[in-house]
């Protein structure tokens, strides 16, 4: 049987991995698939496992199972319950308490090994969104992967051992099972992403490929050493060529992945018998240093990244480098005085299974269990809940008000329905259409409808360009069809105003056939509504969060109304939405800009208040805000809704008939009598 010693490339190799995982967490731009580091881990780790559990079986045919798992708790749970401990704290002193409750609930799972499971089931975002960047512990899915496998692997070990009697037969297995699991990730990848990512069975074929490996080399497997050269200079090739040019959008964990896996295989087999050059390289002092402190590194990095940005903190390359420093000092620190110390302690095994594991487990779970319920209680000694109120009615969007008639499913009977009037009572003369960017005005066109002393009636659509006509591709798939009853409902509706106001979030919009066909729209209106007001796009704040003002209140240190100051706010179709309406003599442009904007440099906050809901929305009363604001500064845009409450201009029969002949074959008979009655 072939002799296991130590392989010091393998812990220059677990350097690779760390640091490309962590110099990808700090910028992806550095190193684009930096994130495959894991997928690296996954081969080591499957191969170590494996080679220690064929070494035990094959002595005594039997696998001693409290004592595999008496060696695991020893190596991974002691450095783990300090980083938890350590999130656990930070989160208790920084976190709002929807976020601290979601990290009590992960620090429960992860002490159970199935982070992944709850981070499959609690986040609807993939890995890479910007939302994930701030969950403290999500790192520890790939922990959950591989504890699961250590559960279930060990079990398949012995069976092979005992019962495959040829080494080509346990390989053959084994590729097997690669194959299913990689079938298995690769089919899902459209269809359910986030378990193709997060779970075991989609992630067991990298594992076992190290396992493989280790079947292979634990019975004497060779090779000359030229042959380890060339596999050797392959392996780290496919390596490199992964980390600089596979990004998140290649297949993961599917065959986007096999480069990495394939490479990764291959150095480890490179250096079975020699130590070739590459194996040399990853040997130097440094990097078996950084290797060997590569699981409390790991560990160390993400949650720091997590604070630091849930503080608002840019991480640019002065940051980042600090936070690799800090990651590799703290992993230093446990590694030396927890990670090796208690590891290497010879100890009972009913010490290391109740002191290691069960007791701190139990401590750290009663008291995340009674965290949780003070959080669902809203006990006044965990939280100010009444700033925490104040704050979130200020910053609610629109769709949160039950007067705001936006629709993700538009039905024709809301056309109707009076909680879409405001005032309440009175015959509506104005009608706010468009989609979401319409709706988020609405609190200031009922400000301006007290002042001028009009009625509104509002009904939007979510994601919907107001184009009368036509079927459009380029609409969002998620709201197509309820936008298209929308858009071809509606053109008949507007004929009962006297005022149309539409807004859109036109940079989304921003094509040849969508401009086109907005102006017909445009077209049709002019002939007979007396007026129609085109809102302008809303300048856009990059970087800009709502929850700002929520977490200043832990975190007073942060500036949330300068923090999201910046000149990047241009929305460019806005001219092409002026240069139209310039074209007729009742269509208006109207921009709030001025409420926004002194000068060049923009702002989501007016006097300390906060006026968006998130980079491109106004909450309902930051909208509400603005319209107060224009009032009191008589804003020159005002002059536009001067005179909105004016008898409506007459239609003459003829423009009316015309346009009933081209445009409305399926209006009610009951408005085109009440149209023709309006006529001369």
């Amino acid at each position: 049987m072939h002799k296991i010693k130590y392989r010091s490339d393998i812990d220059g190799l677990r350097a690779v991995a760390v640091l490309s995982v962590i110099l990808f967490h700090i910028n992806s731009s550095w190193i684009p698939g930096g994130f495959l580091g894991v997928d690296i881990f996954f081969v080591i780790s499957g191969y170590l496992i494996t080679l220690l559990l064929a070494k035990d079986i094959s002595k005594t045919h039997k696998f001693h199972l409290l004592k595999f798992y008496e060696r695991r708790i020893k190596r991974i749970i002691p450095a783990l319950l300090f980083v938890l401990v350590f999130t656990f704290l930070v989160g208790m002193l920084i976190l709002a308490p929807s976020d601290l409750l979601s990290l009590l609930k992960s620090i429960i799972w992860a002490l159970f090994s199935a982070a992944n499971i709850f981070f499959y089931s609690s986040i609807d975002t993939g890995y890479f969104a910007t939302e994930s960047t701030e969950l403290p512990l999500l790192h520890l899915w790939s922990l959950g992967v591989e504890e699961q496998f250590y559960i279930l692997w060990p079990f398949a070990v012995l069976l092979l051992i005992k019962y495959v009697d040829s080494t080509k037969k346990q390989v053959l297995i084994a590729s097997i099972l690669i194959v299913i699991s990689l079938f298995w990730a690769q089919s899902i990848q459209a269809t359910n992403h986030s378990f193709a990512y997060y779970m075991l069975p989609t992630r067991a074929w990298e594992l076992l490929a190290g396992s493989m490996v280790a079947l292979t080399i634990y019975k004497g497997f060779s090779l000359k050493k030229i042959y380890s050269e060339i596999l050797a200079i392959i392996g780290i090739l496919l390596i490199i060529l992964g980390l600089l040019f596979i990004t998140e959008r290649a297949p993961i964990p599917g065959v986007g992945v096999l480069p990495t896996i394939l490479g990764t295989v291959l150095v480890i087999l490179s250096n079975v018998s020699y130590m070739t050059y590459v194996g040399r390289i990853l040997s130097i002092r440094i990097m078996v240093l950084i290797g060997l402190i590569s699981y409390s590194a790991y560990l160390w990095h993400w949650p720091i990244l997590a604070f630091l940005r849930y503080g608002l903190i840019e991480v640019d390359l002065t940051i980042g480098l600090m936070v690799l420093l800090a990651s590799l000092l703290m992993a230093t620190i446990s590694y030396l005085l927890i990670e090796r110390p208690l590891r290497k302690k010879e100890q009972s095994r009913k010490t290391v299974l109740i002191g290691y594991f069960f007791l701190p487990v139990i401590v750290i779970t009663l008291t995340s269990l009674i965290m949780i319920k003070a959080i669902e209680n809203k006990d006044s000694w965990i939280y100010p809940w009444e700033k925490l109120i104040n704050v979130h009615s200020s910053t609610l969007p629109a769709y949160r008000y039950k007067y705001n008639c936006q629709y993700s499913k538009f039905y024709t009977q809301a056309y109707k329905q009076e909680r879409c009037v405001y005032p309440l009572g009175n015959q509506p003369s104005v009608f706010l259409i468009g989609d979401s960017n319409a709706a988020h005005y609405l609190g200031m066109i009922r400000v301006f409808a007290d002042y001028y002393g009009f009625t509104v009636r509002n009904a939007t659509q979510s994601s919907c360009p107001l184009i009368f006509d036509g079927e459009y591709s380029w609409i969002s798939s998620e709201f197509q069809d309820s936008c298209s009853i929308y858009r071809h409902s509606v053109k008949e509706q507007t004929l009962e105003y006297d005022t149309v106001i539409i807004g859109g979030w036109w940079n989304e919009y921003d094509n040849i056939e969508f401009k086109e066909q907005f102006q017909k729209t445009v077209d049709d209106l002019v002939k007979y509504t007396k007026k129609i007001i085109i809102l302008g796009k809303v300048p856009l704040m990059p970087g800009y969060s709502k929850d700002c003002a929520v977490r200043s209140i832990r975190m007073p240190w942060i500036e949330c109304s300068t923090k999201f100051n910046n000149r990047q706010n241009q929305v460019n179709i806005n001219e092409y939405i002026k240069q139209l309406s310039d074209q007729y003599s009742n269509v208006y442009y109207f921009d709030i800009r001025n409420q926004i904007c002194k000068g060049e440099e923009c702002s989501p906050y007016l006097q300390n208040n906060p006026l968006y809901y998130d980079s491109k929305h106004l909450s309902m009363i930051g909208s509400k805000l603005i319209g107060e604001s224009m009032l009191e500064n008589n804003d020159p845009m005002l002059d536009i809704f001067e005179n909105i409450t004016q008898e409506k201009d007459r239609i003459r029969l003829e423009n009316f008939v015309d346009y009933k002949k081209l445009y409305m074959k399926n209006v009610s008979k009951t408005t085109v009598k009440l149209l023709e009655n309006d006529g001369t």
